[in-house]
Formats: C-alpha cells, structure tokens, sequence
C-alpha cells in the first residue's frame, strides 16, 4: 500500500541523503519572501504564479486539461522483456525504453546523494516544486529572451517522464506542477526517489540505474562507486552531449561539478573526492548500439519474437518485463556464427558465387533448438533463411524415399537398377539422368544413397508411389506442402533449413521426432510463469526402420558423397544439390545432435559448381566438431531385431552356394520385370498439374 502524504519522519538512508546541517542553515539566510513563500500553503502560491505566468485564469484552466489520471504514478515503468539462453545468460532485450527496476535499497547512497546534489538539492524540503529554483530559472530565461531552464525538482522531473512530453511550453510547465504536488502526496519522498532512478534516460538507450550501469560500466548499479555514481549523474541533464563514449573530457567535467557539489552539501568530503579520483578509475564497458543489432543471437531472437507477440501483444513484450527463457546454447550459437561465415568467406575469395547460408542445431532427444544461423550478417539482411527462405532440398530428400523404402521391407543389400528409364506424362517423356551423365547396372540400396544416384531413387518412388513417401516425410517433421510427382525424388519440392534439421533429428533418435522448441518458459515481472513447455515427442518411424537408415547414412560421411564432413566419430547424413547448382546441403547428426547447412544466393543465381559435399559439409563439420567435443564418441545401439537377424546370416555362411540353373532363373525373371518396367507408364509421372514436366534435379 501506498501512503497517502509523505511519511512523517526520514528513514536512516534518507537522512543520510539529507544535506548537512550548516547546508540547511546558509539556505535560511536566503531572502525573507523566499521564505515565507516556502511556509505559505503551496498550492496556492504556484497556481497563483502559473497563472499569471501563462497569461490569468484561462490559461491556468487550458493547463490543467493536460493534466491526466494521477493514478498512473502507482504503475510500474515500462521494462523490457529479457531473452536468456539455456545458461541462463541474457542475449537479448526487446524493449522500447531498455529499463530494468531495481529497489532503492539496491542503489548505492552515493548514486542517490549525486543525483540530488545535481538536479534537486533541496529533495527533501519542498513538497514538489522549488520556488528558488523557479525563480532562478525565469530569471535566466528572461535574460536569454527564450525559455531555456525551468528549474524543475526531482518530482517534477518524474511527473513529466511519465505522464507528460517534454515540450517546452507554459501550459505544459503548469500541469508539471500540479502533477509533482499530487504526487508529493501521494508518495513519500523514498518511493519518488526510486521510481524516478528507474525511470530516468542516462543515455545510450539505458533507462533507469541498473541498466545505465550496465551500459556504462557492465556491473550492477549496486556495486557502483562514487566516481561511477558522480559520472551518471552527470549524464541526465544531456545524456547524448555529455556521454563519455563521445566526449570523455566532457563527461569528467561534469562529474567533477557533481562531485564539487557532494561537497558543498555536505554528503562527501574533500578526502572523498581525492581517494575518487586516485583510486577509482572509470572503466567504461565496450560500447554497443543497443537494440536489434546488439542482441547476442538476433537470427534466434527474430524465430521467437514472432510467437511471443501473437500470444502476449505488442504492449507486454515491448513494455511488460517478461523473463523469457530458451533453449540457445551461447557457445554453439557462437562456433555456428564462426562455421557459417568462414565457410562463406572461403567461397568467396574461391569466387564461387556463394554469397548466403543458414545453419540449424537441434538436439535430438528434446528436440531443443541450440543453435540458428539465418544468413552471412544480421546487419546487412534480417532476413532469416533458417526458417523463413523455402529452398529445393535436392538429394537430400532422398533418405524420405529410402526410410519409406526400408519400412515397406526393402532391405539395404536389396539390388535397385541403375538404367536409363522414361516416364509419360501429358507432355512427353521425362528421362531422369544421374549427375555424372552415366549409368551402374544393378546396384544395392545402400550404394545408391551413398553415391546418390538419381535414377534408382526415381525407380524406387515410382515403386512405393509419391503419396506413401510424403506420409512418411510428415511424420518425420517436413511440413512444407510436397508435390507428389516423380521429380520429388530428386528434391523438387521445397523446404527449410529447420525442418529439413527436425527431420533427419528423428533418424538420429531411432524414429522418434522431437517438435524444434526454442522456448522453455515465460515469466512475467511478477514471477508468474505464464508459459511451460517441454519435450514433445512422438514415434514416427520404427526403431529397426531408423537404424537400418543411419547405417546406411553413415556410408555417405565414410565412402560416399559426403566425405568432407566426416569428423572422426561415429555421424550420419547425406548431400544434396538443387538443379543448376542453386542449392547445396548437408544434413547430418550424431546420437545427440542433428545439424542441417544450406548455402546459396538470395537471388537464386546459380553457383559455381558448388556441391552438398564440399561447402556446406565444410561448413557442418566446422561446426559439430566443437558442438559435440563434450559430448562421448558414442555410436547407436543396434536393435535386438536386428542381432537376430544377422546372427541368422551368419549361419547360413554355410548353406550350398545357389545351383546354374537358379542363377539363370532369377537372371531371367528380373530381365523381364525390367521389360515390363520400361513398357509400363507411369503411376505417377512427373506433372505439374499442368501438363508440364518438372525439370530433373542435379545429384548431390
């Protein structure tokens, strides 16, 4: 509750803000008008004065319609609402007005005794207004025929911050007045003390003490010190002129007054201010543009940002204090950050036409997003490619096929064919070709996907049909919308980085898909937890369909198309390559960790002959390399299903080879299976809808 008048007697601290007695005696020795006007009733002297200042009564009552709801002084000031990684260290502040509100008790006495001394020395004795300071104020202001100063105390200070602008004009200055006589009391001298701390600019977009000694020295007002304090203080009258971080020599002149000041009052003494000054070096933090640019993870902060508007409105996070927690981990969003833009860089002096990239980290158990890359530099393009840039996932849309593939029964040493093949559609005939413009022979599932082979890819889809393949993808974690034509399985449909991470995550975690989560919790500046999430996970593939793909996919980093992000520990994952060499991928992952790369141009130019395997596989092992050095080189536990069965294959080592006349059977038979295959239109041919062909896609 709040006291209706100011308390009765001083507090211990506000004593102590207090000027020294011989202070207080040289003020009574001031004029005897002065005097009796501080005893007079005071509300009616100012209003008086205000109206014969603005011009009689009218202007007295055109005054008062700018006064607003005094209840207003009881609310809070605005603070920001503060972004924490999963350690629990800020890495951003969305705000408005950058403001954190501390207690009074946590201000340091010498921070609240140099503000005093500088903008309001007689605090404690007037109940709102200064008549001395107002008449010093008019005085000067007649002299510079303008108005310049306005001679406002503390209270008044506070009363137009909140409720009023800071226009300089009569009207405005009288509802000033009757604003800082209500508050007065309503509020005692402490409480106006502390809201005005919180609420006054120092400059450098730091609202408030805390955040000013944040910004300026990169510690907690509470362990600020008189040479600090006196610094501060000095800023309020023009935080913009006399910042430190512009004119240093200004700032300490300032500092010096406010010191002198301290002095004269009575609050410090000549020894003080020596030991200040010998002892107490200003050691100003690193200076920073606060806002947007000097958020920690701005590609991660912009993905959440959006959520918490919709659910909490514009008002709450820009103005309400909410505490919001994540799931960032600080030391890999930073080697992510390092990986992307060495990776670039060396793209670029190779003059490869690679100007853009995005990199995804998740981890798989929680499906908790640790890390997330949206471009080459925030400043230069907000743009989020992470999650915003839908881009054509080229053979790495291949392990959908195969997953799908391996859950109807297929088996990785099951033999595909590698030959020229052609589809009809409305408008011809489409041939898909391999990216080396040559053909295998009959080849095994696993080798098609660790060399990436386009037609057994394209064979196998027309098989299980686009349909099934697209069931399996959803329920994996692609939720962009997928064409069910043939040229699917050459990556035509597109995608982003973040589901393409999500989805090999549920390989990784033997078929279990983990939703990408980024936040955990939000507080409010109450401490009520207005949201909890956790993990939430669901089955999507079986565990023996998954291990059989990870294995496979191992293939890819050790022999296959992916040799470049092999990082010495057991990882899976597979390249992928968009037509003209438009997009280049790498997904992969460990038993703990799931990392998706894409590189390319904003303009969807074409690179040169970039690859999945060279540029963004650099770029992946980079990155995991450091991301999982904390974490045991362990490898996936095969499933019980599986020993059997491979227990099983080594016993029949010892089965009679096959006879002549079976060889030439099964020879025969899949020679006139493939004459039926070539013979046979297709299901589902590579449409558009419209009766054109989608082109074939390069092999990653």
């Amino acid at each position: 509750m709040h006291s209706e008048r100011p308390e009765s007697g001083p507090s211990h601290q506000e004593s102590n803000a207090r000027p020294s007695r011989a202070t207080q005696q040289k003020n009574q020795r001031a004029p005897r008008w002065l005097r009796a006007a501080r005893v007079a009733p005071k509300a009616g002297v100012v209003l008086l004065i205000a109206a014969l200042a603005a011009g009689g009564l009218a202007g007295l009552a055109a005054a008062f319609s700018l006064v607003p709801d005094i209840s207003k002084v009881y609310d809070p000031p605005s603070e920001a609402t503060r972004i924490y990684a999963a350690n629990g260290e800020l890495i951003a502040s969305v705000y408005r007005e950058n403001r954190e509100y501390i207690a009074l008790d946590q201000i340091p006495l010498v921070m609240q005794q140099a503000v005093i001394a500088i903008e309001d020395e007689r605090f404690f004795n007037h109940s709102g207004i200064d008549l001395q300071a107002i008449a010093r104020a008019a005085w000067r202001n007649l002299q510079a025929r303008e108005l310049r100063e306005g001679g406002s105390t503390i209270t008044q200070q506070l009363a137009r911050s909140v409720f009023l602008t800071s226009e300089r004009t009569l009207k405005r200055k009288v509802a000033e007045v009757v604003l800082a006589l209500e508050i007065e009391r309503r509020l005692s001298k402490r409480e106006i003390l502390e809201r005005y701390l919180n609420q006054v600019y120092f400059g450098q977009g730091a609202y408030g003490i805390e955040m000013a000694a944040q910004v300026y020295f990169g510690k907690p007002a509470s362990q600020l010190n008189l040479a600090e304090s006196a610094m501060l203080a000095g800023l309020i009258r023009a935080p913009s002129r006399y910042s430190p971080y512009r004119n240093l020599d200004l700032a300490r002149y300032h500092q010096r007054l406010v010191l002198k000041r301290m002095v004269q009052l009575g609050y410090i003494t000549h020894a003080q201010v020596h030991e200040a000054g010998a002892k107490q070096s200003i050691k100003l933090a690193r200076p920073r543009n606060v806002g947007l640019t000097s958020m920690r993870a701005p590609y991660f902060v912009s993905y959440i940002l959006p959520h918490l508007l919709e659910r909490y409105g514009e008002e709450q996070v820009y103005r309400g204090g909410l505490q919001v927690y994540t799931t960032l981990d600080p030391a890999m969003q930073s080697g992510a950050d390092r990986a992307v833009r060495d990776g670039l860089d060396e793209a670029r002096n190779a003059r490869l036409n690679v100007s853009q990239g995005a990199l995804v980290a998740i981890d798989v158990r929680t499906g908790y997003i640790r890390a997330m890359i949206g471009g080459y530099d925030w400043t230069q393009s907000q743009f989020n490619r992470a999650y915003q840039a839908h881009r054509q996932a080229g053979s790495a849309f291949k392990p959908f096929i195969y997953t799908t593939a391996i859950e109807a029964g297929w088996r990785p040493w099951k033999m595909l064919l590698d030959a020229p093949v052609s589809y009809w559609s409305g408008a011809g005939y489409w041939r898909p070709k391999n990216y080396d413009k040559r053909f295998r022979g009959p080849v095994t599932l696993r080798r098609a996907l660790e060399q990436s082979i386009n037609v057994p890819a394209v064979r196998t889809m027309n098989k299980l049909g686009p349909d099934r393949v697209i069931t399996v993808a959803r329920r994996m974690g692609i939720q962009s919308p997928l064409e069910p034509n043939l040229s699917l399985a050459l990556g035509s449909s597109d995608v982003t980085v973040l589901e393409m991470a999500s989805a090999y995550a549920t390989l990784a975690n033997m078929g279990v898909h983990s939703e990408p989560l980024a936040i955990r919790q939000v507080v409010d500046q109450h401490g009520k937890v207005l949201e909890q999430n956790v993990p939430r996970r669901q089955p999507a593939v079986e565990v023996e369909v998954a291990y059989r793909m990870v294995d496979i996919m191992k293939g890819v980093i050790t022999r296959g198309t992916g040799r470049a992000a092999n990082i010495r520990r057991p990882a899976a994952g597979k390249t992928g390559t968009s037509d003209d060499h438009r997009n280049a991928w790498f997904i992969g992952f460990t038993p703990y960790m799931a990392t998706a790369v894409w590189v390319g141009n904003d303009d969807n130019s074409p690179m040169k002959k970039v690859v999945g395997g060279t540029v963004p596989a650099r770029i992946w092992a980079s990155f995991m390399r450091d991301a999982v050095a904390s974490t045991p080189p362990d490898d996936w536990d095969r499933p019980e299903s599986i020993e059997a069965e491979i227990r099983r294959a080594r016993r029949a080592v010892n089965v009679p080879p096959p006879t002549i006349e079976e060889i030439m059977r099964q020879a025969i038979m899949q020679q006139l299976k493939q004459h039926l295959e070539r013979a046979t239109p297709a299901k589902n041919p590579g449409d558009d809808g419209t009766g054109r062909l989608k082109p074939p896609k390069d092999d990653g």
